[in-house]
């Protein structure tokens, strides 16, 4: 379904009437706005540029921006964290001197528009109109970036305290959504720059300085982004070495009994071969000889594994280690 919306005093309107151009031209207003779907734009557009743009917008994996003269044309990628790379939300913008086209077979862009249209924000040409769009869709960013590093915060926590189990899935999931930010704020600053350099008049100047604060504001994401992918690595770095302590552990659990038995299946496999003359083996005291000799073996070794400090398994570190702080 095709809907059109007019930029008039310094608002967006959504237009009552059906669109008949993919370049509609109204005197009265100061841009227009159309949300057409990828068959209809394929249909009308003219260039080959913006021709390409629609037919990739179903595959894109990241956001991007392409110029031919006067006309800038381009995919916008949204990550999710719930989603598939291949199944996140993307449009394609196709933009003019006083028109903007955006192209899209869901309907992320008409809730976009909806929302600008509702709070009444200050648009003064279509092309501010996707600028502000942009603006919206990073606006709860910085929450989304908050609730990730409280994730993380909280699975450190949890290995500090020797906690054996973690939301993986939670991690992932994290983690996937970083990747995602990643690749859509990199390809928004790209869309960025390449339109505050425009020298073909495409910008207009109240829009430029729009742009280049929304510029300033996804740079700052991106920054914080990576400082926090540095922790996020930090944590899971720290999460697998706890897991192979407890590994490391267990194999000296194991160690430290293979070690006590070796003596003692020694003796036993000594007196079990089938010698009719063996020591002790007519002596009435024989047996418990045999017996003490095993419990001193054992008692030496595990004096000795203790003074080595090789029975505390990392428990007593890791409580000293929570006292030092």
């Amino acid at each position: 379904m095709e809907r059109t919306w007019l930029v008039q005093s310094g608002a967006l309107v959504e237009a009552d009437r059906d669109t008949a151009s993919i370049r509609p031209d109204d005197g009265d207003a100061a841009g227009c706005v159309m949300l057409v779907e990828p068959e209809t734009a394929l249909e009308r557009c003219v260039g080959t540029v913006a021709s390409e743009i629609v037919r990739a917008l179903p595959h894109a994996a990241v956001s991007f921006i392409e110029r031919e003269g006067d006309e800038a044309a381009g995919i916008v990628v949204i990550p999710s964290a719930r989603r598939r790379q291949r199944e996140a939300s993307r449009f394609a913008f196709i933009m003019r001197a006083r028109d903007l086209v955006l192209v899209d077979n869901g309907d992320s862009c008409a809730s976009f528009l909806d929302h600008l249209v509702t709070d009444r924000v200050r648009i003064e040409s279509a092309q501010g109109a996707f600028i502000a769009m942009i603006r919206l869709i990073v606006k709860d960013h910085p929450a989304k970036l908050a609730r990730i590093r409280e994730d993380f915060e909280i699975i450190e926590e949890l290995v500090l305290d020797g906690r054996r189990r973690v939301n993986r899935a939670l991690m992932m999931e994290d983690t996937r959504r970083m990747l995602g930010l990643d690749g859509f704020y990199q390809g928004i600053l790209d869309i960025l720059d390449s339109l505050a350099e425009d020298e073909t008049g495409l910008i207009a100047a109240a829009d430029s300085t729009r742009l280049q604060y929304l510029a300033r504001q996804v740079e700052r994401l991106s920054t914080r982004l990576e400082a926090l992918q540095d922790y996020c690595l930090q944590v899971q770095s720290f999460y697998q070495e706890s897991i192979d302590v407890r590994q490391n552990n267990v194999m000296q659990w194991l160690t430290v009994v293979a070690t006590i038995a070796m003596p003692l299946t020694f003796i036993t496999g000594w007196y079990g071969m089938n010698f009719p003359h063996m020591v002790l083996f007519d002596a009435p005291w024989g047996y418990p000889a045999v017996v003490v000799v095993c419990g001193v073996i054992v008692t030496l070794e595990v004096a000795f594994f203790h003074r080595r400090g090789w029975l505390r398994f990392g428990g007593n570190d890791r409580h000293r280690h929570h006292g030092d702080c």
